[in-house]
């Protein structure tokens, strides 16, 4: 299963441990993947989403602000 990363962590995979970071795309045995989502480190990655990572001007990830409608944390990529 295809999953984007919202949460960088290393798992097992193949007897040895992988790293992923945010926003990295990366496919993944069923098992490993729905425990990512589970857990809110990684959703089911969609191609035609068209999203990434919000940043400030300092280059921090923006958080999302959860008194709005919107989720500012994502922004659509150019």
């Amino acid at each position: 299963m295809r999953v984007e990363i919202l949460l960088g962590s290393d798992f097992p995979l193949d007897k040895k441990n992988k790293r992923v970071e945010v926003g990295e795309i990366i496919d993944l045995p069923d098992k490993i993947a729905k425990s990512l989502i589970k857990n809110k480190a990684a959703v089911k990655f969609d191609s035609k989403m068209k999203k990434k990572r919000a940043r400030n001007e300092d280059g921090s990830f923006k958080a999302d602000d959860p008194t709005t409608p919107e989720n500012e944390a994502w922004e659509e990529q150019e």
